[in-house]
């Protein structure tokens, strides 16, 4: 081991210099002659254009270089870290529906490292001791599959938690999706829709920017929702609710805004929205590997929000939560604080601004959402405000906080491999149903679309509901049952 880590230091250490490229044009040397002496005839110019040399994209063809420049120093060194233990191949959600070692972190850190070593280095396949070891070079179709066993990942960061190195997987998996979309083998033929219509309409929907505050307007048409959030861009506030994408356009989890402004305004919450100006935090892109959109998305939206002078930016998202508070900061200063809607009401309720009055008869389990967990580290506040709701029992399921099992829905899986996402939130579901829980209670939209999945597939005998449902149901503000109005025995 020793001696092949210190090959690989070789290897990515050393910068092979670029090729000198021949010209088969003869320099051009100037003359001064005597007035007297006539020049030679000038030969003519040949004026045919020259065609632009094609990359060869056959499939056994050398693939370009992947730019490994783009990793840092501590990534290059995980790729050696990994003690090649297999830990990870016990916990990982992709593994666990396709039982290959490509698709495990080991098996991803293993190909990598063994591509970067045939392209860069003294010991890649075109340098001279490359050829004497006889290493191949590789082809377009390695990478290609390479690529293909690198997007079948939610980003969950359930590797990272078990690794006895604690390498920062999902960190390395991005930068490495980089190289591969900057290479033009990423993201897959079926996550590319995805990436245009980010990048087009600043929604991974495709969906028309002048609609998407078309929600608030239904809402109040329908009597959901008592008033259309202020305009914020407009009319200043303390509070920025960044509803999402998600939430914004799919009507099936619309629910999540609507239950949010009415918590809003019940507790008397200075707050405004951006309506049809609020563009997509870039969260899908840069799990893809889209770097470039997403820092436009980044620069952009940091520059809306500083200068709106608020104080909090809120969000129902665990997605947009992650990459606001998480991965902005990397490129840009924000000027105030990012916070996850369910510890904004927590303070709201703590402040006695919010009262939750209406007892509840339910048991309920949670999904920690990946974001908001083991990414964010957000893992009491979604219990403290469950405890606070009279009536409700919180039955954890087996995997909770730290190792709760990922729905699938992240990092761009579900578009590229819906079947094993659907299978992934199947076990999810049965995780929720050992705990005779009759509610599936999670925090972030995405999340809800996933487990929702898994429950029709099943036709499983459990509600999905965001928390914010539950907190509105206490405070009378959602049309509720019965059953769910009467006080728990």
């Amino acid at each position: 081991m020793e001696n092949e880590n210190k090959e690989m230091m070789n290897e990515t250490d050393i910068q092979q210099q670029p090729d000198t490229v021949a010209s088969d044009t003869a320099p051009v040397t100037s003359v001064e002659s005597d007035s007297t002496v006539s020049a030679p005839p000038a030969k003519p110019e040949n004026t045919a254009a020259v065609a632009p040399v094609e990359p060869d994209t056959s499939a056994q063809a050398p693939a370009p270089k992947l730019p490994i420049e783009k990793l840092s120093a501590r990534q290059m060194l995980e790729l050696d870290a990994c003690t090649r233990c297999g830990e990870c191949s016990n916990w990982c959600p992709a593994y666990d529906q396709d039982k290959r070692e490509s698709l495990t972190p080991r098996g991803r850190a293993t190909q990598f490292r063994d591509i970067i070593g045939r392209q860069h280095g003294v010991f890649s396949a075109g340098s001279p001791l490359g050829k004497l070891l006889g290493r191949k070079q590789v082809t377009n179709q390695e990478i290609t599959d390479f690529a293909k066993d690198l997007y079948a990942c939610s980003t969950c960061l359930q590797c990272h938690y078990v690794c006895p190195v604690a390498i920062d997987t999902v960190e390395l998996w991005e930068r490495i999706r980089e190289c591969i979309v900057d290479t033009g083998f990423g993201p897959l033929p079926n996550q590319k829709d995805l990436v245009l219509k980010t990048q087009n309409y600043d929604n991974p929907w495709g969906q028309p920017r002048s609609s998407r505050a078309r929600w608030t307007k239904v809402a109040k048409k329908k009597k959901r929702i008592n008033t259309v959030p202020k305009d914020i861009s407009k009319n200043k506030a303390e509070v920025l609710y960044f509803v999402g994408c998600t939430a914004a356009y799919d009507t099936n989890v619309e629910e999540v805004g609507i239950n949010t402004v009415n918590i809003f305004d019940a507790a008397g919450a200075d707050f405004g929205f951006l309506g049809n100006k609020e563009k997509c935090c870039g969260s899908v892109l840069l799990r893809m590997g889209d770097a470039s959109t997403f820092k436009r998305l980044c620069r952009e939206n940091t520059e809306q929000f500083n200068d709106l002078g608020i104080k909090t930016l809120v969000t129902s998202c665990a997605g947009c939560l992650k990459t606001i508070k998480e991965d902005y900061p990397k490129h840009a200063k924000l000027n105030f604080e990012v916070k996850h809607t369910l510890e904004y009401v927590v303070d709201l309720i703590k402040a006695g601004r919010l009262k939750l009055t209406q007892p509840l008869n339910m048991k309920i389990t949670y999904h920690d959402p990946c974001h908001l967990g083991r990414h964010a580290g957000i893992f009491d506040a979604p219990r403290e405000l469950i405890s606070l709701i009279p009536g409700v029992e919180l039955v954890e399921m087996e995997r909770n906080r730290e190792n709760a099992r990922c729905c699938g829905a992240g990092g761009g899986l579900k578009s590229g491999y819906p079947d094993m996402q659907n299978q992934i939130a199947q076990k999810r579901v049965a995780d929720a149903l050992q705990t005779g829980a009759t509610e599936l209670v999670s925090a972030c939209p995405f999340c809800y679309q996933g487990l929702q999945v898994g429950i029709q597939a099943m036709d499983a005998p459990i509600k999905m509901r965001d928390i914010t449902e539950l907190v509105c149901m206490a405070i009378g503000k959602v049309p509720a049952t019965e059953e769910d109005l009467q006080e728990k025995d």
